[in-house]
């Protein structure tokens, strides 16, 4: 039966008052099931996923949205089963009932991928290794090997990651370069995040969740029509609140705590000839999260003990951290324990980060019109610094404001689905501006003594300004040709152009009235790892680059898909926004360089798609081969200042040759002969490494006197990444029935709740993760965090309509708390490690209840 909506003429767009843009979730038409606006996880893999709206009469049918939980399980179907190329999926079911809130949490099902979520700024994800910044590339305006697309729309900066991503239809991974499709060019994968669309059947769904840490979570979800059967709404939030998991031992405050809230205000209006969505999302968080949680940027802030540096030559420093901060500011150590810090000078970081886009599919004919529009911003302050031992010297321990806006607009026009030959072009465009007030040298009150320069007074700040555009224009076009109904070839095309931009100033804030003068005030904060008085001005760099893809795909017969996967990825070269002038001695000796070079990739794979016993089971495993030629990686250039403390000046430069291979799987088993059951199994062997690195930056070990700059790296592994990971998932559920029947008879209560139908269902998850190397190979103490488990639990009842569930769960049972980073120290810093991100045990109840 066809549904009689508004007309292409309709006032739909009107009532929506916003720009058109595509949608980007499935509808349900009475032709049948047809994709509006498919992830570009499956565009990159067939453009036929693409032809937004298309129906099998060529025209846009009148739709009714259907329950998300249907679409997250047809698109684990088709990621599993259907598409060529490799790929997995969490389903926003899967996402509720196992408690997933921020990215660390779908990390534990999905293989190959780390999110590295700490402070909003320094999150950087990172899939088969690569896309998580190292130390020095957390500057404003750097762009990661991967993507990160939320509802069709690619946000580029990591503070977009930050919140909580709870109410979602599905959370996708896909492998291997992308951008021939639409949205941005990306080198080793995407995530995709599908939100639920609104609805015509008015609904409302409640939840609370409390646990330990004073953890609380509230979430609301509502939607329902506007206009029947022309407009829906759907208005999502969240608040969550937990004491931090580590206590200050000198103030009390506590740190890795959670302040956040969200709001996700959607409108969907469909007519004869079109759909369009309309979204606006906004999260703030306030929390103290800073102390510790370095792995965005490599450093390593917690302390274990005194310093143990051992020069490359044999040779010590003068002096161990303890002998320097007793000598300097005759104060005693107070803690050795990360757990447990006397910080100087804790600070909140803040995010606060809003969206807005909007989606358009239009039929013309029998092709389909997608526009997407977004617009984005973020304003994101730190304030914390890492001094420890209850001293703020603030000599370039301290934090940075990051600050950031997007815009983009995608048009593309589609092929209807079935036909022979399925096509798809576009074009993208995309404005970025980032620019961030870097504080790091911000003098407290012992930097005079540990700087041994009367001049260092608190007050004193060099401000490091950073502003980082770019702007892309790209064109795009991709093209399935099914040469008979087994199999098929797809092949696309990117050409993009990207202008950027970037420039640096330094800007001393100086203390008035004192007695020292200008020139001693900016030597002073040159001492304290600061770059006085200068500006880069402003430098450009254009670039044009070319993303291909040809993806072959072979049905063998109804259980098996071979498909092969050979890509050419483009990264543009990078404006270093940390660009700054190098001042050992005191001395100018001129800038950083203001862009690297650009990144050409090549990524071969091939892979296999079975199942069997009539779809009880599932089994993809797939094997990769990525040559990245002048991989931009972080360097940092290590000098003492005059005041003896070990500083660098960080930026982002190239590695000749990386190399990424390696093998995913991805099992399911859902056996008939046990209903209820599923087992999902996931693993990864993931090898990094330098192939040619002759020129890589020397780590502290090798700045004794007279010590080289530079060694080689090739051949050595890439730090930081586990070369083998493992995650296997059970899901179990077993109607029981009405259970309170009988005890509402003996308390003679007849209402709903005693004569209800329940099931019971519980879940376990374990994720394990291979030792991984912590410091440069070339370093003269290695460090490699052991091999660790994340265990989580949970079991709980509801209702079988699923209106009324309760949740008893428990996250990390076995506690485990790895590194991220580790260092030996030296002279004026302790070894310390970078913390686990995902936290501690967390055990606790969620009750939820749809209306």
């Amino acid at each position: 039966m066809r549904r009689g909506l508004l007309s292409s003429a309709s006032i739909a767009p009107f009532a929506l008052g916003i720009l058109y843009i595509p949608l980007a979730h499935p509808v349900e038409a009475a032709a049948g099931m047809h994709q509006h606006g498919a992830s570009q996880a499956q565009n990159e893999g067939s453009p036929q996923d693409t032809a937004q709206g298309a129906a099998q009469d060529g025209t846009v049918q009148d739709v009714v949205v259907v329950g998300e939980e249907d679409r997250g399980e047809q698109k684990m179907e088709e990621v599993m089963m259907h598409t060529p190329r490799s790929g997995d999926v969490v389903t926003g079911k899967q996402a509720q009932e196992q408690q997933f809130t921020t990215l660390n949490d779908y990390a534990q099902k999905i293989p190959g991928f780390r999110p590295n979520i700490t402070t909003p700024h320094f999150s950087r994800m990172a899939i088969r290794g690569l896309g998580s910044a190292m130390a020095g590339a957390t500057s404003a305006g750097y762009q990661s090997e991967t993507g990160f697309v939320v509802d069709n729309v690619p946000w580029i900066q990591p503070e977009y990651q930050a919140g909580d991503w709870t109410n979602i239809e599905s959370f996708e991974i896909s492998y291997g370069p992308s951008g021939t499709s639409g949205g941005k060019n990306t080198d080793v994968g995407t995530i995709y995040i599908t939100t639920p669309l609104p609805s015509f059947a008015r609904k409302t769904q409640l939840e609370t969740s409390i646990g330990s840490y004073g953890h609380v979570i509230q979430k609301v979800d509502a939607t329902g029509p506007v206009i029947d059967e022309a407009l829906a709404y759907r208005v999502s939030g969240y608040y969550e609140r937990a004491r931090g998991w580590i206590r200050d031992a000198g103030n009390g405050q506590d740190y890795g705590d959670i302040n956040r809230q969200g709001i996700r205000i959607q409108l969907l209006g469909v007519g004869e000839n079109f759909t369009d969505r309309f979204i606006f999302s906004f999260n703030n968080i306030a929390e103290y999260t800073g102390y510790g949680q370095g792995a965005g940027g490599g450093s390593a802030t917690a302390p274990i003990g005194d310093s143990f540096l051992v020069y490359a030559n044999g040779t010590r420093p003068a002096s161990t951290y303890f002998q320097t901060f007793a000598n300097r500011l005759g104060k005693p150590i107070q803690t050795t324990n990360p757990y447990q810090p006397y910080l100087g000078h804790p600070g909140l970081d803040y995010a606060r980060v809003g969206t807005i886009s909007n989606e358009l599919n239009y039929q013309l004919g029998q092709h389909t019109l997608t526009s997407i529009t977004a617009f984005g911003y973020f304003n994101a302050p730190m304030y914390d610094c890492t001094d420890n031992q209850s001293a703020w010297i603030g000599a370039g321990t301290c934090n940075m404001d990051n600050y950031g806006m997007q815009v983009s607009q995608e048009v593309r026009l589609s092929s209807p689905k079935g036909e022979q030959f399925e096509w798809l072009a576009g074009l993208y465009t995309l404005y970025e501006s980032n620019w961030a007030r870097m504080h790091h040298t911000e003098l407290g009150p012992y930097a005079a003594q540990w700087l041994n320069n009367p001049a260092a007074m608190q007050g004193l700040i060099n401000w490091f300004n950073t502003g980082v555009r770019d702007t892309q224009v790209a064109g795009y076009a991709s093209g399935t040709l099914h040469f008979t109904d087994k199999f098929s070839i797809t092949a696309g095309v990117r050409n993009s152009y990207d202008m950027r931009y970037q420039t640096t100033t330094w800007v001393p804030q100086l203390v008035s009235g004192s007695p020292y003068s200008y020139a001693q005030q900016i030597s002073a904060l040159i001492a304290g790892g600061g770059g006085g008085n200068v500006t880069t001005g402003g430098h450009t760099n254009n670039h044009n680059g070319v993303t291909a893809l040809l993806n072959p795909s072979l049905q063998v017969n109804d259980n098996i898909l071979l498909y092969g996967l050979v890509g050419r990825g483009d990264k543009a070269p990078t404006a270093n926004g940390t660009a700054g002038p190098v001042t050992p001695g005191n001395l100018a000796n001129g800038f950083t360089p203001f862009f690297n070079k650009s990144t050409r990739s090549l990524d071969y794979e091939i892979g296999l798609k079975t199942n069997w016993f009539d779809d009880q089971f599932v089994s993809n495993v797939n094997f990769y081969w990525n040559d990245l030629w002048n991989f931009q990686t972080p360097q940092s250039l290590l000098y003492t200042t005059s005041a003896g403390i070990l500083a660098s000046t960080s930026y982002m430069g190239n590695a000749p040759h990386v190399r990424l291979r390696g093998v995913e799987f991805i099992e399911r088993w859902a056996p008939n002969f046990i209903p209820g059951l599923q087992v999902h199994a996931t693993g990864a062997y993931t090898e990094a490494r330098y192939i040619s690195y002759d020129q890589a930056p020397a780590p502290a070990d090798y700045t004794y006197p007279g010590g080289p700059s530079t060694v080689s790296l090739s051949n050595t592994r890439m730090t930081g990444v586990p070369w083998w990971s493992f995650n296997v998932g059970v899901d179990y559920a077993h109607p029981v029935g009405q259970v309170f029947r009988e005890l509402g008879e003996a308390l003679h209560d007849t209402s709903a709740w005693t004569t209800t139908s329940y099931t019971a269902f519980g879940y376990g998850n374990v994720a394990w993760f291979n030792k991984s190397q912590l410091t440069n190979p070339r370093s003269v103490y290695q460090y490699w965090q052991p091999a660790y488990s994340l265990v989580n639990l949970g079991a709980g009842l509801r209702t079988d309509d699923r209106n009324y569930a309760v949740t008893f769960w428990v996250k990390n049972l076995f506690d485990a708390r790895p590194f991220s980073a580790f260092t030996v120290g030296n002279a004026t810093a302790p070894a310390a490690v970078s913390l686990t991100m995902q936290g501690p045990r967390y055990f606790g109840v969620t009750f939820s209840a749809a209306l």
